[in-house]
């Protein structure tokens, strides 16, 4: 039997609960344990109507939105249950393998009762099931015939405050500029915000601390992406204390475009569910979001993740294409430093792999990630043994000293792997550079970056 489970998305802007001034300024109106009594009637109904089809639920749930004052309210905690509950076709047959199967043998739609049982249970001995699965299963696999099969353990103060962290994305989504204002320089903040891929500029001074980043609405292209990567930074946001918002939003009334200010302080955390910024991703090689902080020339590098492979810990670092170059820089310079770091670049559909980066597309996959990492870790491991029998490191450690045709071949089996031979030669005591252009390999600098090319 298959099921759905809600997935994580935004209100809709009809679902916005705000208060404007006159001013032109406004805020968002929260929920608390004061109106509780939303949470309690929704999760009530949902509790009662277990069993029933979505489109079942959705009628008794309008019949609710006019006995409340608010009726948003109702739809907007009803929208969060929806995501959060299981639910389940109505019967244990595929549905597209039903339809094409009736479909295939019927050409023109019954018009009689009598006509349309006879086609449903000489489809159903085919299918070796019976005429009421085969009613049950066909259109299974549409939202409204979905069955409620459970709501999990979901509490009324849980519901409140993911209402309200919704709320508040939801008027973030209509942002065009918003200013961050931070105590201090925050690495970990940095990095998601361009592990995320949002726009941003850093304004700071000896007492204070300014990020300066993109709104959805100021985007060409792709803003409801933006805006779903900005609504994931704001509840990574709400973990931290000591931060001001402020940004300037545009909404439509009457087909009038009106921009207003829109302020947050850590004071909103209360009102919010809470979060806890280090977690493990079972299930994908024990990864560690939010490892320790990395301390390096007087600054401290937070990769976005780490994993340990054969007991060594890799740390990882997830960039975007406009902030490769200088992310890669980073990562290479606590290779130098003689920590494990490895960089992925995370691709939008259109946009290109940078030269030399590690792609995938959408979002960071654990499993092809801890699969492409072991894979390294291993083809090092022997390519490390292979060096120490073959070359005694301490007898190449001078530039002049002439190449061996072990080494020649192996940069020839390295390439066009370019890092790989810019770390053998490193590890073999020779300038890569110079190395290189004296085997009549051309050397072309990207930043910090080599890459080799004949």
């Amino acid at each position: 039997m298959v099921h759905q489970e809600g997935g994580e998305r935004v209100f809709p802007v009809q679902l916005m609960t705000i208060r404007r001034s006159k001013n032109g300024t406004i805020r968002t109106i929260f929920l608390t344990s004061e109106n509780s009594d939303y949470c309690s009637q929704t999760l009530n109904l949902f509790k009662e109507n277990i069993g029933n089809s979505r489109s079942e639920i959705e009628g008794k749930l309008k019949i609710l939105e006019l006995k409340v004052q608010n009726p948003k309210v109702i739809k907007g905690l009803a929208l969060i249950i929806f995501r959060e509950a299981r639910m389940v076709t109505p019967g244990e047959l595929d549905p597209v393998m039903v339809r094409n199967t009736i479909f295939s043998k019927v050409r023109i739609p019954p018009i009689s009762e009598e006509t349309r049982n006879e086609i449903l249970v000489s489809m159903a001995e085919e299918l070796h099931s019976d005429k009421d699965e085969v009613i049950r299963s066909m259109y299974g696999d549409l939202e409204r015939e979905q069955i409620l099969s459970s709501i999990g353990n979901l509490s009324e103060d849980y519901l409140i405050k993911k209402y309200n962290q919704e709320q508040v994305e939801t008027v973030l989504l209509k942002s065009k500029s918003i200013e961050l204002y931070i105590k201090q320089v925050n690495g970990r903040l940095i990095r998601k915000i361009r592990s995320l891929g949002l726009l941003y500029t850093e304004v700071s001074s000896e007492d204070s601390h300014k990020l300066e980043i993109s709104g959805p609405i100021s985007m060409e292209k792709h803003s409801e992406r933006y805006g779903a990567r900005l609504a994931l930074f704001v509840r990574y946001l709400f973990s931290f204390s000591e931060w001001k918002l402020d940004s300037t939003v545009v909404l439509t009334s009457s087909g009038k475009k009106t921009e207003y200010r829109y302020s947050l302080d850590d004071s909103v955390i209360e009102y919010m569910p809470p979060r806890n910024r280090s977690d493990s991703f079972s299930g994908n090689g024990a990864f560690v979001s939010d490892p320790e902080g990395i301390e390096m020339t007087k600054n401290i590098i937070y990769p976005d993740y780490s994993i340990k492979v054969n007991d060594t810990t890799i740390n990882i670092f997830i960039t975007r294409p406009p902030y490769f170059e200088e992310d890669f820089s980073i990562v290479h310079n606590l290779q130098k430093e003689g920590h494990r770091a490895e960089i992925f670049c995370i691709l939008d559909p259109q946009e290109k792999c940078p030269k030399g980066a590690h792609c995938m597309k959408g979002t960071f996959n654990f499993r092809d990630a801890e699969d492409y990492l072991r894979e390294k870790n291993t083809n090092e491991k022997k390519r490390s043994e292979k060096r120490t029998i073959v070359i005694p490191v301490q007898e190449n450690h001078l530039t002049g000293k002439e190449i061996s045709p072990v080494v020649i071949k192996h940069l020839s089996d390295l390439f066009p792997d370019s890092q790989a031979m810019v770390d053998y030669l490193d590890f073999m005591g020779f300038l890569p550079a110079e190395t290189l252009e004296k085997l009549g390999y051309r050397v072309k600098w990207h930043g910090l970056r080599i890459e080799v090319l004949k």
